[in-house]
């Protein structure tokens, strides 16, 4: 055996017992939190869908006899649910060398609800995330998502949509934002209103919609215990979107989309001013390029730019896209590449372009049993200063559906994260290994 494999066979000797000790830390009830890879804190705005056809992915076909059933409340129908997992990792602080392993047990209830009414629509959801770790407690996270949504139905497809939104997520070490050297996540506390209108005019539609989210960042610690200043990083991020759709076919359809976001950070002294302004427009289409290829392409222009005088815009390609493959009833390929720029956490940068590519194969093996294949690459260019990180994932995972009221999942993902220049950010590699319960009805 090479050093290489017997270093990770002991770490994964290691590993083991730990994961079995999560399992029966959450089987009592310890609260966890699910891993998070990269993503950005703002939403892409108005979702590109495809055009509804009879054709669908594996993930997208429904099972009646499989789904939950959920509880009658009045007008209104409830979703209970729970999901526990155990997990473990083989860094647990995304160390370059000198890394630890630990397990941890993951908690994470929710409940949902929708009217049943024949016109308009009210949603409420509930959902708390909560992660506890058995060796660092550091690393623990105590997660929530809370929101209303209501549409208004006018006529025919035409509607107003309006939600508010309150969540607390964590930034770990798995993101471009992470702060280096940093040993816990990063709490953000965001807060979402928006409000969208949708006009239909036969095979044309157009969308706007305004949203406006606070984010909140809390301090954090270092590897050393002292404190991490995240103050410099809340924001108000006011975004105005506008869209139009032409439907040629009930398969091909022609969009373009505008967003203009106005940024506006509370701290303007800590290293210089991050407010400013971002637009970002593309143009593109969705179609079948074969009946077993769906396509949906969006090409265009980003640029970001800064109050404080001398920090260089960020501008350039602004990319959306995505194919699906039905390569057969029961397997799908889907790839997405996104690019758009987003604001840094780092010091001395005021923000990076990321550009992310990720291929997914789906496959139906049973009626209940569902596997899953994914592989993403993430390539982070920071404005201002010397750095260039690449991140790449891969990993698999199951939906087993034992009945109406019981999924499990198994999963496994590796990731690495490289970072190059003069200041460098994370550098390391992760194995985690979970396996997770979830109970409805």
């Amino acid at each position: 055996m090479s050093p290489a494999s017997d270093r990770r066979a002991r770490r994964w000797h290691r590993v083991a017992p730990r994961l079995l000790a999560a399992t029966a830390l959450f089987a009592v009830g310890v609260p966890a939190a699910q891993a998070q890879t990269s993503r950005s804190v703002l939403d892409t705005g108005i979702p590109f869908d495809l055009p509804d056809t009879d054709r669908v992915t594996v993930l997208q076909r429904p099972h009646p006899e499989l789904q939950a059933l959920g509880v009658h409340a009045g007008a209104f129908l409830v979703f209970p649910q729970i999901d526990m997992a155990a997990n473990a990792t083989s860094n647990v602080f995304g160390a370059t060398t000198d890394t630890v392993s630990d397990a941890y047990a993951t908690i994470a209830p929710r409940i949902d609800a929708r009217s049943d009414w024949s016109r308009h629509q009210l949603l409420a959801h509930a959902r708390g995330t909560f992660r506890r770790y058995l060796d660092y407690p550091i690393k623990n996270e105590d997660g929530y998502d809370i929101g209303v949504e209501s549409r208004l139905d006018i006529y025919g497809d035409s509607n107003l949509r309006a939600a508010v939104n309150a969540d607390r997520i964590y930034i770990t070490q798995l993101s471009g934002d992470f702060p280096r050297f940093a040993a816990a996540s990063v709490p953000l506390d965001r807060q979402v209103a928006s409000l969208r209108g949708t006009w239909a005019f036969n095979r044309l539609q157009l969308i706007g919609d305004v949203n406006v989210t606070r984010l909140n960042y809390s301090d954090t610690r270092a590897l050393d215990g002292s404190l991490i200043d995240q103050d410099y990083l809340d924001r108000t991020a006011t975004r105005m979107t506008a869209r139009a759709e032409y439907n040629i076919s009930p398969v091909t359809s022609l969009f373009v989309q505008g967003i203009y976001t106005l940024h506006d950070y509370k701290v303007v002294d800590f290293d210089f001013d991050r407010s400013g302004d971002e637009l970002r427009v593309i143009g593109g289409a969705a179609f079948d390029l074969t009946p077993l290829i769906r396509t949906r392409l969006g090409v265009g222009y980003l640029t970001r730019h800064y109050d404080t005088a001398g920090i260089q815009d960020l501008n350039g390609l602004a990319l959306d896209a995505q194919v699906d493959y039905l390569v057969t009833d029961l397997t799908t390929i889907t790839l997405t590449a996104r690019r758009d720029v987003r604001d840094a956490i780092v010091p001395g940068s005021p923000g990076y372009v990321a550009a992310r590519l990720t291929a997914e194969i789906d496959h139906e093996l049973l009626r209940s049993l569902i596997l899953i294949a994914r592989a993403d690459l993430e390539k982070d260019d920071f404005s201002r200063i010397d750095r260039n990180d690449t991140l790449y994932h891969v990993g698999a995972s199951a939906l087993y559906t034992l009945n109406r009221s019981m999924v499990l999942t198994p999963s496994i993902d590796y990731s690495n994260r490289d970072s190059r220049g003069a200041q460098i950010g994370q550098r390391f590699n992760e194995l985690r290994a979970g396996l997770s319960l979830t109970l409805r009805r």
